[in-house]
């Protein structure tokens, strides 16, 4: 009799084991993988631009003017992106001219044309893992209307974009940081 009772509450575990488990799987499938477009969708803040380093290869934060930028980049899940960052303490600067932009002094304008700033639309190719920016409005006027390509990966809350065209003058890579708005 004995025997019986602990067969029984063995099998009774047993099976308690096996349904729980099999809920678990199941919230584990049923829970949405989302594509890139909807990781792309957000605010972003950057967190640095790396240069590579030819010899060594390895990633080291950039200097001169792209020493600790900051910025912010948005994805509307819609198809239109804008992006801009500035180069460091950019928001403490204190302007030499007290007017409009007649009143500018050489200096100021050198530290205006530190901004980056350009909007549009976006597509992506997953397969590549490339997103296209259609520009549409950009700070520097040739760039209207042209594709800026990027690389990307996503690393966790990270977002790396390393431009495809442009004037570089080796591998370069941006790192966004995804912000948690909601």
């Amino acid at each position: 009799m004995q025997n019986r009772l602990n067969n029984f509450i063995f099998c009774c575990l047993l099976l308690g084991n096996f349904i729980f488990i099999q809920c678990q799987q199941k919230e584990k499938i049923s829970e949405p993988v989302k594509t890139d477009f909807e990781k792309f969708t957000g605010r972003w803040r950057l967190g640095g631009i790396q240069i590579q380093d030819t010899t060594s290869m390895k990633w080291k934060p950039a200097g001169g003017l792209n020493k600790n930028r900051t910025g912010f980049l948005i994805y509307d899940g819609q198809g239109g992106m804008g992006v801009h960052h500035v180069s460091e303490s950019y928001e403490n600067y204190q302007f030499e001219g007290k007017g409009g932009l007649d009143s500018l002094s050489q200096k100021d304008l050198r530290k205006l044309a530190t901004n980056f700033v350009y909007f549009g639309t976006y597509r992506l190719n997953e397969k590549d893992r490339i997103i296209e920016h259609q520009i549409e409005s950009h700070i520097y006027p040739h760039a209207w209307n042209t594709v800026a390509k990027r690389h990307y990966e996503f690393r966790g809350d990270s977002l790396i974009l390393s431009p495809i065209n442009g004037n570089f003058t080796g591998p370069v890579r941006l790192v966004w940081l995804k912000l948690n708005d909601r």
